[in-house]
């Protein structure tokens, strides 16, 4: 049964609660961890959590994939991930929980003006297990982003960040931060832009608007990192790639932007 259960990718701490809780079951009947299953029985899982009370909001919801415990949207531009007060009613994660008929677990965050995939789990369990994943880099996010053109071909950006000074919402690269791994190559350009795919070693909040304004290359119409104002901040999360809940296949989840200038 361990053995099953680290196939599943289940966190070690959550193991042990359905052990706790006597909630695997092995043809309707409880099993310890330690026993043997057969290769044609029927495992169930019974896990016990405090749902998320987050409101549910009407609203368009762009589905970009769907299964049985996950869901993925393209968010866009402008639209809170989650509520941080009481009057953010209309948020991508309300959103979900009004079409889902229940609300959604939160595996990741895009900041308010980052478009792109956002993934949520339907149930605790594949909250954990894409949580776990994430935390040990064996899901792997891509994106892109649109910057001024003389931007070098490719490169990598080793530089730790940290708070700026007592701003609470702004960030800077200063000795004394936090490890931070930025990669990234120009996937086309024009004269005045390039579209460039970026992929992260870490995840330091704004670590690429960040690291991007460091190099001397900020995002085109990043509010916070950037002096030369746009339309809108043009930074997409570009692909997810992770593997199911439950299962040992490999899922890639793909949406690319559509109003990038290049």
């Amino acid at each position: 049964m361990r053995t099953l259960m680290q196939g599943w990718l289940i966190p070690k701490h959550f193991q042990g609660q359905l052990r706790m809780q006597e909630g695997i079951t092995v043809n309707g009947h409880y099993l310890p961890m330690s026993a043997p299953v057969p290769a044609d029985a029927t495992v169930a899982l019974h896990y016990q959590a405090p749902m998320p009370t987050i409101a549910p909001a009407p609203g368009a919801t762009d589905i970009v994939y769907e299964d049985e415990q996950l869901l993925a949207i393209n968010k866009p531009a402008g639209m809170k991930t989650h509520p941080n007060k009481a009057s953010d009613t209309d948020t991508a994660i309300a959103r979900i929980g009004q079409y889902l008929g229940q609300p959604a677990f939160i595996t990741h965050r895009l900041d308010m003006a980052t478009s792109g995939i956002l993934l949520v789990a339907k149930d605790p369990l594949s909250q954990a297990i894409i949580n776990r994943q994430l935390a040990t880099k064996t899901a792997a996010r891509t994106y892109t982003a649109m910057v001024d053109a003389a931007i070098p071909d490719c490169g990598t950006i080793d530089a730790p960040i940290g708070h700026m000074g007592n701003d609470t919402r702004r960030r800077e690269v200063r000795s004394d931060g936090l490890p931070a791994v930025t990669h990234y190559q120009v996937l086309t350009r024009n004269a005045a832009y390039a579209l460039v795919r970026l992929v992260l070693e870490t995840g330091r909040t704004h670590q690429i608007r960040v690291h991007l304004a460091h190099i001397g290359f900020p995002i085109i119409g990043d509010p916070l990192y950037n002096q030369t104002p746009g339309p809108r901040m043009y930074l997409h999360a570009t692909e997810m790639t992770l593997t199911r809940p439950f299962a040992p296949a490999q899922l890639k989840i793909s949406c690319p932007p559509t109003d990038f200038m290049v």
